[in-house]
């Protein structure tokens, strides 16, 4: 089978998040023996990155990523009713040409547009020919922007940014998805979402796994007193975590326990979040790193504070297969078959948040039997190779029908 994926982002073997997840879907149906190729954008990344690709793919096609003039992203933010920003923002003539072309001259037998933001080039693209469609929906936009407008607390900008946009917004959505023969989601509790809005759309669950072994292979350290939030800064929903967080917990463990450092390891932090550093020498931004091992074998305690967005947070998996005991919202946890007070705490509150932190925090009973229990549950149910198997049969099925 002839497999082409459309992507926004470059996936590589040392990118994270759902990047990672096309990465080692790439890496999985090249070793099943099926011919992929990979349509890309691709902004400042490294020769090496692109070459570790090259060996899992029959062929590599990138463009450079949309740059936008800073007037022409206010009008299509905010004023623009053609196309939501959401989708605009990936928007180039360049790739819905390139689309149409390379799954022609490539005879693909199927396209797979990975994110829902790579959506349109499936929908109404006027270069491309019959072909079986998926799109790999990571997030429900949608969803994630009626959270923006309802949550009072999210920054001034994001909520005035999304209340234009839900005009026409889930109309162009669903549109898109139906025009696909197949939308894969991640967790159950997103396939319910996509059905509460459109219930004739065929909608598969296709969970993520990690690499167990590779997550337990670094060498084990003394822990530290940190508490350790990971993610790509520049995602609205991670971004949003960090100012919560900052707000509402860390207040409270700050001066409860001077000894304790917060750590936010993550790509393109904004200048919002680089300031919580500036003004507090406990606070470690880190930027970009290229393994996130060293990190959490040093933590005491991981924290998934998310209350935007949708699907499976892999970083939160990745924490329990390393024995890092997680705090989570409800949310940050979706899709995991985890269990409060075995292998994990959940809160959603800023008070039990606190008080579940700092139970983690003293006592190492606790905190050693938590994340052994949540290790255990990763190795049994959340391994990389299971969740591949099935998403290989999955595409296999939609192609023949």
């Amino acid at each position: 089978m002839k497999i082409l994926f459309l992507t926004n982002k470059l996936p590589h073997a040392e990118v994270a998040g759902g990047h990672r997840i096309i990465y080692q879907r790439i890496r999985y149906l090249s070793e099943q023996g099926h011919r992929v190729g990979l349509l890309t954008f691709i902004q400042n990344e490294k020769k090496e990155e692109l070459d570790s690709l090259r060996p899992l793919l029959i062929g590599l096609h990138t463009l450079p990523h949309p740059e936008r003039n800073i007037f022409v992203r206010a009008f299509h933010d905010y004023l623009s009713l053609s196309r939501p920003a959401a989708f605009w923002k990936c928007y180039s003539a360049e790739m819905m040409k390139a689309v149409g072309e390379v799954a022609e001259q490539g005879k693909y037998d199927l396209v797979i547009a990975e994110f829902s933001e790579m959506g349109p080039y499936l929908h109404k693209n006027p270069y491309l020919s019959a072909v079986h469609k998926i799109i790999s929906c990571h997030r429900c936009v949608t969803a994630s922007y009626e959270k923006y407008s309802d949550l009072g607390e999210v920054r001034l900008k994001l909520h005035l940014k999304s209340i234009p946009q839900l005009r026409g917004l889930q109309k162009y959505e669903f549109n898109m998805y139906r025009s696909a023969d197949r939308i894969f989601v991640l967790t159950p509790e997103d396939r319910f979402t996509m059905q509460y809005y459109a219930q004739d759309l065929a909608v598969t669950v296709v969970p993520s796994g990690i690499d167990v072994e590779y997550l337990q292979q670094h060498p084990p350290v003394p822990k530290e007193p940190i508490v350790l939030l990971t993610g790509f800064m520049d995602d609205p929903a991670n971004e949003d975590s960090v100012e919560w967080f900052y707000h509402h917990v860390w207040p409270q463990l700050r001066e409860r326990h001077p000894e304790v450092k917060f750590y936010i390891v993550g790509s393109s932090p904004r200048q919002n979040v680089l300031r919580l550093a500036r003004k507090d020498k406990r606070i470690i931004v880190t930027g970009a790193v290229k393994d996130l091992r060293p990190y959490r074998n040093r933590a005491r305690v991981f924290v998934s504070p998310v209350r935007l967005g949708s699907g499976m947070r892999l970083k939160v998996l990745e924490a329990m297969a390393a024995g890092l005991p997680v705090v989570s919202t409800s949310l940050g946890m979706a899709g995991i078959d985890a269990q409060t007070g075995v292998n994990c705490l959940v809160a959603d509150t800023p008070e039990l948040f606190t008080r579940s932190v700092e139970w983690l925090l003293t006592d190492r009973n606790l905190s050693a039997r938590m994340a052994r229990s949540a290790r255990e549950l990763v190795e049994r149910k959340y391994t990389l190779e299971e969740g591949l198997r099935r998403f290989g049969k999955i595409i296999q099925s939609v192609v023949e029908g």
